[in-house]
């Protein structure tokens, strides 16, 4: 964080990451240095302490690790008011050439931090690592490393370390070539400094908030910003490529997008313009309502529920009830190494009762996570044997990514998830809502939109994030591992039973719409029952025994072994999984997705060449697209049928797809998508 002394202002690396972020955060951390009582930064949230505490243990651990292993350590003692003293203790340990100093103070000029660790190579040349809970690296950790670099550079007059390094979350090492990074860090920290040094304290003079960017302790400040410049950032699904495009039409307000102020914008498809002032409309108009009554329901419009060649989309899309039915919601704990999936909850009716019956299965620790995750797969195995017709809904992405890397993680039940998944049994009614209903809210949370068809919750929890902090509470209680004896699970598991009802009803709330509008269900075939899953193979089941025995011998070696066996079956996996989500995404997610193509228009006659057939297709060439000539794709709405790209032009946006007559004719019914 920015310090000042004797009218000299001094930054941290942290600074330019913020500054990544948010320039509006960066501005304004400057501008609060200033002037103190001027304006009021948001107070640290809960699961920001906890967050940070959780950083904290897990860089205790990595120093412990290396006090274990016996490595030489110096620790250098911060000191907040005299920084002089922690550089001079660092600079003597580098000269000692001691192999590890933590908490290393840094400094070059205008900049000074310090780094978690530098290590030192056997000619005494140290390289800067940082400790992160994430599980895998995030763009800006490079950046940030790059800045310590140069900082230890100055200091010690050697050349720039070749790499940097971070431990992740897991104890994982992942390290970076400085060079690949050092250019971009530098222009980066160019333009934060040309912000700073132009700095003149007025906030009409701030800069622009960033669509969806995280503000930090600014949060509440850009918020109020937005709402005050009427911000096209608020209407739902705007990116910010869009922003642009509709700026340089001179739509600069959610109020003139709404109004249609123009018909067309360079560069931006026509129905997509269409699409985002449709979506301001409502806002507006659910925003005016508010005015009058702040309890007033959010406006909404049912979409159109077949597509351009005639697929089911929307309310179409929505399977009809069955009694089996199962309405499924997790909770995770993602501050421990790796993440943990505590809470496993289902809402479904009781074979004996017919009324609605909440079962949940918890897990504490790794080794129950897996016992839960197999049990929760068995009982909806079990269940599906007689109702093939059984789909598990849902809200969103998170459960059905979970099980599927519950299935990989611990090597279990992959098969039966693959079942699932091919099968069409999990629903995803976040994908139904984005497809079938336009919403005048800024966002489609389910908290957010179930105000159309419930009353506000009752519930001690209300949040997923509240949830994560409640159970870091319980961690550090000392109550009881099992619910019934622990006041904090009870109150998680009735927000996680509090939201498998609301997907209940709002899965009833959407069949009253399809009902309502005579939408009928496109066909789907329904699951096949576990009598009629595939056998899986020998080969396959009698490695993952041999698996399962090394890992059994719970030695390091035993372990490693087991995790490589049948390692590329299992990588293989997420392969898949990302064609069937693409198949389930929304147009802007398909445009955000650089390995897609949205919104491609036939046109011209269909031509031939040998036993193929060609068909050429325009697209808008704004969107980013890393597909070229020789690739195969699929369309999202038909995963059967494979076209290969002939030729290509992404500028144009023009390209030419092929496909044999007969995969043609038994795949697509003989004629091209349109």
């Amino acid at each position: 964080m920015m310090k000042k002394e004797s009218d000299r202002i001094t930054y941290s690396p942290s600074d330019l990451i913020r500054y990544l972020a948010s320039p509006l955060a960066s501005w304004l951390d400057q501008h609060y240095l200033e002037n103190p009582h001027k304006l009021t930064p948001d107070e640290q949230a809960d699961e920001e302490k906890i967050l940070s505490q959780a950083g904290d243990e897990h860089e205790q651990a990595v120093l412990d690790g290396y006090k274990t292993s016996g490595s030489q350590i110096v620790e250098i003692t911060k000191d907040g008011n005299r920084f002089d003293i922690s550089l001079a203790a660092t600079l003597t340990a580098i000269q000692d050439r001691t192999e590890i100093i933590y908490q290393a103070a840094l400094q070059d000029r205008m900049f000074a931090g310090y780094a978690d660790f530098l290590t030192a190579d056997s000619s005494a040349r140290y390289q800067v690592w940082d400790t992160k809970l994430a599980l895998s690296p995030k763009p800006y950790y490079p950046i940030q490393l790059c800045c310590y670099s140069e900082m230890l550079t100055a200091m010690t007059g050697q050349a720039l370390p070749e790499r940097i390094g971070i431990i992740l979350g897991n104890g994982e090492k992942v390290e970076f070539r400085v060079e690949d990074f050092i250019h971009y860090y530098r222009q980066t920290k160019k333009s934060f400094l040309a912000l700073q040094d132009a700095f003149n304290g007025r906030l009409d003079d701030c800069p622009e908030p960033l669509p969806h960017a995280e503000h930090g302790r600014w949060n509440s400040y850009a918020k109020n910003f937005f709402v005050e410049k009427d911000h096209l950032v608020q209407v739902a699904g705007i990116s910010v490529g869009q922003i642009k495009k509709l700026k340089g039409a001179n739509v600069t307000t959610m109020t003139q997008l709404a109004g249609a102020a123009v018909k067309s914008v360079r560069k931006l498809a026509a129905d997509t313009l269409e699409k985002l002032a449709a979506q301001a409309r409502l806002q507006c108009e659910t925003s005016g309502a508010r005015k009058v009554d702040p309890n007033a329901k959010p406006r909404y419009e049912v979409l159109p529920h077949l597509g351009p060649n005639g697929e089911p989309t929307g309310l179409a899309q929505l399977p009809p009830a069955d009694a089996a039915d199962v309405f499924f919601d997790m909770e995770g704990y993602p501050l421990v190494p790796g993440g943990l999936e505590y809470l496993f909850g289902t809402l479904a009716r009781g074979n004996q009762t017919g009324q609605f019956e909440f079962l949940d299965w918890w897990a504490h620790d790794r080794a129950e996570e897996k016992v839960s995750f197999e049990a929760f797969i068995d009982w909806v195995f079990a269940r599906l044997k007689g109702n093939p017709a059984l789909h598990i809904y849902h809200y969103a992405a998170y459960e059905c990514s979970a099980v599927r890397r519950l299935s990989t993680r611990h090597d279990t039940r992959q098969d039966e998830v693959d079942h699932l998944l091919r099968g069409d049994v999990f629903v995803d009614l976040y994908q139904i809502v984005r497809h079938s209903l336009r919403i005048g809210t800024e966002s489609y949370s389910i908290k957010i939109i179930e105000t159309l068809y419930r009353a506000k919750r009752s519930t001690e929890v209300e949040t997923a994030s509240e949830s994560i902090v409640q159970y870091a509470n319980w961690m550090a209680s000392g109550q009881a591992r099992d619910w019934k004896g622990s006041t904090i699970l009870k109150a998680i598991r009735d927000y996680n039973e509090d939201d498998c009802r609301s997907t209940v009803e709002l899965c009833d709330w959407l069949r009253e719409l399809a009902k309502d509008g005579g939408i009928v269900y496109g066909d789907r075939q329904p699951a096949a029952t576990p009598e009629q899953v595939k056998a899986v193979d020998p080969k396959i089941v009698a490695r993952q025994q041999l698996a399962a025995k090394l890992r059994a011998m719970n030695d390091p070696i035993s372990i490693v072994l087991g995790d490589l066996v049948d390692f590329h079956r299992r990588e293989q996996k997420p392969m898949w999984w990302k064609m069937f989500d693409r198949a389930e995404a929304s147009d802007d997610e398909l445009r955000d997705d650089p390995a897609c193509i949205q919104g491609i228009e036939s046109f011209g006659d269909c031509g031939t060449e040998k036993r193929s057939l060609l068909q050429t297709y325009r697209f808008d060439p704004s969107q980013e697209c890393k597909l070229d000539t020789g690739d195969s794709v699929l369309f999202t709405y038909n995963l059967d049928a494979t076209f290969t790209i002939t030729t290509m032009d992404a500028d144009a946006g023009e390209l030419t797809l092929k496909i044999g007559k007969k995969s043609l004719g038994e795949n697509c019914r003989g004629v091209f998508p349109r």
